[in-house]
């Protein structure tokens, strides 16, 4: 006898989202990006530059994720049985590679200009800046505060504390340019900028590429998993077990559980109350096919490392 078991009582498939939040950073760093572009340009600035470049990104990250946001919110369908939800792992994977193109940029540019640097209005760079710390770490923090934690915001975040960090860089070069006339920190912050939109893409290169591969999520151990289920009195054996990521905020398993029980409803009760344990271990999304005999397979475990 086999039960399959499907648990969606325990998750919903929509998301609270920080829309709002979202739409109102969208347009500060809209017109932060503008008035970065004209000051990089009248200024002279490598480093005021690489921080517009990276302030470029962080728009389109904006656009992409209020888009993915909007896309993982739909209701699942014959087609897309999980909806849209991975609409935003895609979408942090591409914000992860326009990073990588963008830090090599700068490092080129950087490596050109350290030997020869060219003037730069120190108190132009400086005002620029400040303006760019406060849009972008006022920003970040209004994402931090909204609750939502998934990776689309989680990404978007991201990027604005690096652009943030990066315009604090940004001031520094201006107000050295100022009182010591040092135009060589320009194009010195503009590595350290570039170093950090590196980490920055790397990072969500990782998270991404985890999911989309469907390894096993950061945090989860299958065997201990394995131990949770198979501590059940009634439960004999578990196998053909594979847990995976749908989003950055729902965790699926299946398996094969051999029961002890001598009805499909004893084996039902046993599976409702390993589902109820797994949830607790953060586990949203189970499905169980519940046997009273061995499937006759090799009993392996399976899961990304």
């Amino acid at each position: 006898m086999s039960a399959p078991r499907s648990d969606h009582s325990g998750h919903s498939h929509g998301r609270p989202g920080a829309g709002p939040v979202l739409r109102w950073a969208l347009a500060a760093n809209g017109v932060l990006l503008v008035v970065q572009v004209a000051g990089a340009v009248l200024f002279g600035s490598l480093a005021l530059f690489a921080d517009t470049v990276h302030q470029g990104s962080d728009v389109f990250a904006l656009v992409v994720a209020s888009v993915a946001m909007s896309l993982s919110s739909r209701a699942p369908s014959n087609r897309y049985s999980f909806g849209l939800r991975r609409a935003e792992v895609m979408v942090a994977l591409l914000n992860a590679v326009l990073l990588l193109v963008a830090a090599g940029w700068i490092f080129v540019e950087a490596s050109r200009r350290i030997s020869d640097p060219p003037e730069v209005s120190g108190w132009g760079v400086f005002t620029v800046a400040v303006v760019g710390l406060c849009v972008n770490g006022g920003s970040a923090w209004m994402l931090q505060r909204s609750g939502d934690r998934s990776l689309n915001i989680s990404g978007a975040a991201l990027h604005l504390l690096s652009d943030a960090a990066g315009s604090f860089g940004v001031l520094v070069a201006g107000l050295a340019v100022v009182f010591w006339d040092a135009t060589w920190v320009d194009p010195a912050v503009s590595f350290v900028i570039a170093g950090l939109v590196l980490w920055s893409g790397v990072g969500l290169v990782s998270r991404t590429t985890r999911i989309l591969f469907e390894g096993t999520p950061a945090g989860v151990d299958t065997t201990e998993l394995t131990a949770a289920m198979t501590s059940h009195e009634s439960v004999d054996d578990v196998h053909h077990l594979h847990v995976w990521a749908v989003d950055s905020m729902m965790v699926a398993l299946s398996a094969h559980v051999v029961v002890a029980a001598d009805s499909l409803h004893e084996a039902q009760v046993v599976g409702a109350e390993l589902e109820g344990s797994l949830a607790k271990m953060g586990v949203s999304h189970v499905t169980l096919a519940l046997e009273c005999h061995p499937c006759g397979e090799g009993h392996d475990v399976d899961g990304g490392s």
